[in-house]
């Protein structure tokens, strides 16, 4: 099973991020319920009419173990 991120750790990802990038939740479906724990922090970008833009992907251990597989 993958390591769950803990608050210091979602800090410590965010800490030299400016305060105006955009956050994104990568969705995914747990079947052992509607919460799922934090596997990863991916800082990234998105297109926006041709324009690349800056943002933070949160995405569930579930999805990581996924990637990883």
């Amino acid at each position: 099973m993958g390591r769950y991120l803990k608050v210091g750790d979602l800090k410590k990802a965010l800490e030299n991020i400016s305060d105006d990038v955009e956050v994104f939740i990568h969705n995914v479906i747990n079947p052992c319920g509607n919460i799922s724990e934090l596997g990863k922090v991916e800082e990234t970008t998105y297109s926006v009419f041709g324009e690349l833009e800056p943002c933070v992907i949160l995405k569930s251990v579930l999805l990581v173990q996924d990637e990883s597989n």
